[in-house]
């Protein structure tokens, strides 16, 4: 008797799990049916989603990285250093052989200003690391729509050339870098 109770029990158990997948089923396929009939009177809207080619914008970085080098090293031999401090931008942290931090044109332009008044000949700057990464949600500026960030670390050297002797200091840049779609990387 108790083993046809529980046969019954199970029986019944798997009769209703079937009626209850039934009706689910039958109630997703009214709902599908529904949306299609619906998408039918709706307007199709296609979406273009402009695509960043981040290999080749940071390919475009490094070559304006390098073009970035040599303007600023033209700039310092003319003592041009508000040219300097543009050419850098606010964004630029620079740390100084002494291990001091200076950031904004002011004080880059302060800084490269010295450099010259203390008998550094010329600079030297070398890309050390950079990576560039992609803007989730695009940054409006202005007209101009950032797409993606550019980070660079570049050692530089303070160099003095007095009597035939070659002295040097060294130092690092921290620049942070915007590249709008339309335009080419600036600070």
């Amino acid at each position: 008797m108790f083993t046809q109770q529980k046969l019954l029990f199970h029986f019944t158990k798997a009769i209703a799990l079937v009626i209850l997948f039934c009706f689910i089923f039958i109630y997703q396929a009214q709902g599908e049916k529904a949306v299609k009939e619906k998408a039918k009177d709706m307007e199709v809207v296609t979406i273009e989603e402009e695509v960043v080619d981040v290999a080749k914008i940071t390919a475009l970085f490094v070559v304006y990285i390098e073009e970035l080098f040599d303007d600023l090293e033209s700039a310092f031999e003319n003592s041009e250093f508000d040219k300097m401090a543009d050419l850098l931008g606010d964004n630029t942290v620079l740390a100084t052989p002494q291990g001091k931090r200076k950031k904004g044109k002011a004080n880059l332009k302060k800084f490269w200003k010295k450099q010259k008044e203390e008998g550094i000949t010329e600079l030297d700057f070398i890309l050390k690391e950079y990576y560039v990464s992609e803007v989730a949600e695009p940054i409006e500026q202005g007209e101009d729509t950032i797409d993606a960030i550019g980070h660079a670390i570049i050692d530089y050297r303070l160099i003095t050339k007095k009597g035939g002797a070659l002295t040097n200091r060294t130092g690092t840049l921290t620049l942070d870098e915007r590249h709008p779609r339309i335009c080419e990387w600036r600070p």
